[in-house]
């Protein structure tokens, strides 16, 4: 196998009534728009749900591709019987065709693997007595890896490792079309990709974004339990939240989030979850040793942690409620400052200093805003002493994580002074992160507007919370140019945000279809994926887009919307 074949949205879609007579009666006149959208098939994959839940699934195979539909589904329902859970959704897999993956050339096989396929083919084990497939939807409501995929195939066939490679085992990708058949409102059929309708870039307007907005914010608020405490990571495939890892930096930035959508939306109520958040995470993970304010966490004390924490408190309406935490925490980031503009981005452990493509940038952020309030003449100059030597180390050592946090810090600094190096620097670190974003040229159309460069993987895998980060900071470097009239810039850093704005909704929870394969709707609803791979909800993904879309509201003119994705 050369490369990975591709697949793309059905053309023609399975009728929606055709599939709940069938269930509802046992038989049906297949219609001629069935017929189409399966004509290419002789196998197709079927899972009936309720609420959720995967009550039966089942394969079948025919030349003739109604008769393969009609043999899944009624194999399927003769399970579901059985089952006290009414079926509401049908996800559906029509395979058109299939490629052998030989997987002793080395290379055949990582591409087996890559990420990129996960959700877009469907993988097959054959022997010479049995096989066993899994469909590209399965893949994605299960949140496994084609390794985890394999290992469970040859678990059920009793195939060691050594025998997956052996030559008389076949392993094949599934190429086809996922689609999903819901019974409510009315009957209908939705064309999927990786379990997912396809987001278009006309769909980014204004009134969508509106929308994004709604449910961002609200999923941030939910996700605050009723002690203060802000949920980190949850797993939709298994309806579980993870309380065994956590991060403080992202966890202030959820703080000041919960913050900035208050005053976005003018709700107290967001204003009363981000103070409940704020004592949980100071009752929790502040101390302070002498004057200093500390945000620790398993033995770790990160600057940027310091530094969001300070912005949360300092952002908040009631404010003076923490007038004991608030000046000491400024005095932490003082004293991780060195005269060479260089910050320390470790209280503890002390010998560590790495981490210098984020934690700075996050603590000249907090210094700009302080800046902005105080107008400090001293705290300028140790910000712009910091500016030129992270100026020259980015030069130096170029990494587009370092770019949004610093384009957020030397924007709200620039509004105050117009200092001219600070917007030069600015227009030189977006104008080269513009590069980071596919748009053109990709194996699947639900890539589109994430920032990734797969030429250069120390910057990282794709992620929601970059895509929402990076908007964060170019946002700011559009509001630049538009104040400074530099037209050619404004395009480029809009049609860059819209096309982030498409990547963005593409992987949100947001609806009953977006969420077709969970059983915990309400928890989940405007939960960001990781990746349009991974569905697991990190509450970075989420902050971060939310951040980014208020800016974005607040920036954006009527011309801008209208100007469109290209």
């Amino acid at each position: 196998m050369s490369a990975m074949p591709t697949t793309s949205l059905p053309s023609d879609l399975i009728a929606a009534a055709d599939v709940w007579t069938l269930l509802d009666t046992g038989t049906v006149e297949w219609s001629a728009d069935t017929r189409r959208a399966v004509a290419a098939s002789g196998l197709v994959f079927v899972c009936l749900r309720g609420g959720g839940r995967a009550l039966a699934q089942a394969w079948g195979e025919d030349p003739i591709g109604v008769f393969a539909l009609q043999a899944a589904l009624t194999q399927a329902k003769q399970v579901a019987h059985t089952k006290k859970t009414p079926v509401d959704a049908v996800e559906i897999f029509v395979c058109t065709g299939k490629t052998i993956v030989d997987v002793r050339d080395r290379g055949a096989y990582k591409r087996l693997l890559a990420n990129k396929h996960r959700g877009m083919v469907g993988i097959a084990v054959r022997t010479k007595t049995a096989i066993v497939r899994v469909s590209p939807t399965t893949v994605i409501a299960t949140n496994r890896k084609h390794e985890k995929v394999l290992l469970l195939c040859r678990q059920q066939l009793k195939l060691t490792e050594h025998d997956l490679f052996a030559t008389d085992t076949v392993v094949s990708t599934l190429l086809g079309v996922q689609q999903l058949v819901v019974r409510a409102p009315k009957p209908r059929t939705e064309p999927l990709l990786r379990a997912k309708p396809l987001v278009l870039p006309t769909a980014v307007t204004r009134e969508r974004i509106v929308a994004f907005e709604r449910l961002l914010g609200d999923f941030l608020a939910h996700s605050v339990r009723p002690d203060g405490r802000m949920q980190y990571i949850y797993y939709p495939s298994r309806g579980e939240e993870d309380q065994k890892r956590n991060n403080m930096i992202r966890q202030w930035m959820a703080t000041l989030a919960l913050v900035r959508t208050g005053v976005h939306r003018r709700d107290k109520n967001f204003f009363r979850l981000a103070e409940d958040n704020l004592r949980y995470n100071i009752r929790t993970f502040y101390h302070a040793t002498g004057n200093l304010g500390c945000i620790e966490y398993r033995g770790k004390v990160k600057l940027g942690a310091v530094a969001l924490a300070a912005m949360s408190v300092m952002e908040h309406p009631r404010r003076k409620r923490f007038k004991r935490v608030e000046p000491k925490l400024w005095a932490m980031l003082e004293h991780l400052w060195q005269e060479t503009g260089e910050f320390r981005t470790f209280f503890k452990p002390a010998e560590r200093n790495d981490v210098q493509n984020f934690y700075p940038g996050e603590a000249l952020l907090a210094w700009a805003m302080r800046f902005l309030e105080t107008n400090d003449a001293a705290l300028l100059d140790r910000f712009m002493r910091s500016f030129a030597y992270y100026r020259e180390w980015h030069r130096a050592q170029k990494n587009p994580a370092f770019i949004p946090w610093h384009t957020q810090a030397y924007f709200e600094v620039w509004r105050r002074t117009q200092a001219p190096e600070l917007r030069d620097f600015v227009f030189e670190m977006n104008d080269w992160l513009l590069a980071m974003q596919q748009w053109h040229g990709l194996d699947y159309p639900d890539m589109q507007g994430r920032f990734h460069d797969p030429q250069h993987p120390e910057y990282g895998p794709p992620h929601a919370s970059s895509t929402g980060v990076y908007m964060e900071g170019l946002i700011d470097a559009f509001a630049m140019a538009r104040t400074l009239g530099e037209d050619q810039r404004m395009y480029n850093y809009r049609r860059a945000i819209l096309r982030g704005l498409r990547s963005s909704l593409q992987l949100c929870f947001a609806d009953d279809v977006h969420m077709f394969y969970i059983r915990k709707r309400k928890r989940l609803r405007g939960g960001l994926r990781t990746t349009i791979y991974d569905n697991v909800v990190r509450v970075d993904n989420v902050q971060h887009v939310q951040l980014a879309v208020m800016k974005i509201l607040a920036a954006f003119r009527d011309e801008d919307w209208a100007a469109g994705v290209e």
